[in-house]
């Protein structure tokens, strides 16, 4: 985008705009992307530099601390507004991810963020797409299974016949009951995944595609070993979504967790084997649940321990703290050493030290043991 500024002297002069300077202020990745292009980026005339630097603005952007409180006071206020009825979980991505990267855009790629806050989300439209194809694909044809595939037009018809007319039952069918069909609507609510508030400040990842043989896929000619390949650059996304499905049948019906959970389990199973977004078939778009923490390192004797005093006891004339160590299985208690002059309260967070290696049963102490005395020369044992 170019203005046109008259002079004091007449005529018009050209000057460009400082987009770039505006946009590494931005606090909205999504408005960045849409609207602060200076020149075009893309075609045979377009800049690859600017492509660039808009999606470093864009990245930038996203580590906004304004922007970060703000999501996060939305991200609350949406979890506390799911259903009763509702199976959620925080799935991190095994890798890479990116949905909506064929979307209309000013670029060649497109990405799918947040219209308010400009930050990645997920469709639910997209989660059922996804929750549904996995359902009839992989548990549908498992033998025994065929209540979870997709009712034909024949399944339909003898369906719609028996609530018209009674009749025959049909026989069960689980993924009529899910996800519904062009009738009916599903008993079970996929939620649009949001980006969890931690993951905020490097959610977006600045990414590169490379097409070897354009010209063949544009129809033009045929491929050879002389094409030149053409880095296509592209955001994607890694971090962790809060995912959700909630139950959306009759309120009072007794199976309705149930069904929930069967749900929710499908739709971590699809998202874990097949991933969602664009470019599965080279591993992006997993989701799974993350693994657990390691488990801290073994104390060693004497080390120091930051622990939270969670109860007193008084003994023979002597104060014992019960306390508790982030990250250990067990409490333990502090009784060793020589206490300071001004004791902690319950509650408090002190530093102490380990006075053996047991995890199982910590014991902690105020204070190192002074080193042993050396021995001296003449008080060796004789051999």
């Amino acid at each position: 985008m170019r203005s046109h500024i008259r002079t004091l002297a007449g005529p018009l002069v050209e000057k460009k705009r400082p987009n770039d300077q505006r946009a590494k202020r931005g606090q909205h990745p999504g408005l960045l992307l849409q609207r602060f292009l200076p020149e075009p980026a893309t075609g045979e005339n377009g800049n690859p530099e600017e492509k660039r630097a808009l999606l470093t603005a864009a990245i930038e952007s996203a580590k906004n601390s304004d922007l970060r409180a703000l999501y996060r006071v939305a991200f609350d206020r949406w979890a506390q507004a799911l259903p009763p009825i509702t199976e959620a979980a925080d799935l991190v991505t095994a890798g890479r991810l990116i949905v909506g990267l064929g979307s209309e855009n000013v670029l060649e790629t497109g990405i799918r963020l947040h219209h308010t806050y400009g930050l990645p989300v997920i469709p639910g439209s997209a989660l059922k797409g996804l929750a549904a194809h996995y359902c009839n694909e992989v548990w549908g044809q498992t033998a025994g299974s065929e209540a979870y595939r997709r009712p034909t037009k024949t399944d339909d018809e003898v369906y719609r016949k028996y609530l018209k007319d009674g009749g025959l039952e049909p026989a069960d069918n689980f993924h009529r009951l899910l996800f519904g069909t062009t009738d009916d609507s599903g008993c079970i609510t996929f939620h649009d995944a949001w980006l969890t508030p931690d993951s905020v400040s490097n959610c977006l990842c600045q990414d590169v595609m490379t097409p070897h043989h354009p010209k063949w896929l544009d129809g033009a000619v045929p491929p050879t070993d002389f094409d030149s390949p053409i880095p296509v650059s592209f955001l994607s996304v890694a971090g962790t979504f809060r995912v959700g499905v909630s139950w959306n049948g009759p309120v009072a019906h007794d199976q309705a967790k149930n069904w929930t959970e069967l749900a929710f389990n499908l739709l971590k199973d699809s998202l874990k084997e097949w991933g969602v977004g664009g470019k599965t078939s080279s591993g992006y778009g997993r989701l799974a649940v993350p693994p657990p923490p390691a488990p801290p390192p073994a104390p060693k004797l004497y080390e120091k321990a930051t622990v939270t005093v969670i109860e007193r006891r008084d003994l023979a004339g002597r104060a014992n703290f019960k306390v508790q160590e982030t990250g250990r299985p067990k409490p333990g208690w502090l009784q060793f050493g020589t206490p300071p002059a001004t004791l902690p309260n319950v509650g408090d967070v002190i530093v102490v030290y380990w006075n053996n290696t047991d995890i199982n049963n910590p014991q902690y102490r105020w204070d190192v043991p002074p080193p042993p005395a050396p021995s001296r020369p003449g008080n060796r044992p004789r051999r």
